[in-house]
């Protein structure tokens, strides 16, 4: 549910309206060139999450 989160999210089409969001929050505005490096690789940690398997938890209680 994250993964789905971050593609939507971070997608670079939205940089605008985070830009706007980090302006009005009084954050220090970032170049274009980092801002679309942020938002790609937040856009590929999404995928990532995405198609991945979940990993398993191991149990010491399957154990006998």
């Amino acid at each position: 549910m994250l993964g789905i989160f971050l593609v939507l999210f971070f997608l670079p089409i939205n940089g605008p309206i985070l830009r706007m969001l980090m302006e009005s929050q009084g954050m220090s505005p970032i170049g274009e060139l980092r801002f679309l490096g942020l938002s790609i690789i937040m856009l590929v940690i999404g995928l990532l999450m995405i198609f991945t398997p979940p990993i398993k938890r191991f149990n010491s209680e399957t154990i006998e």
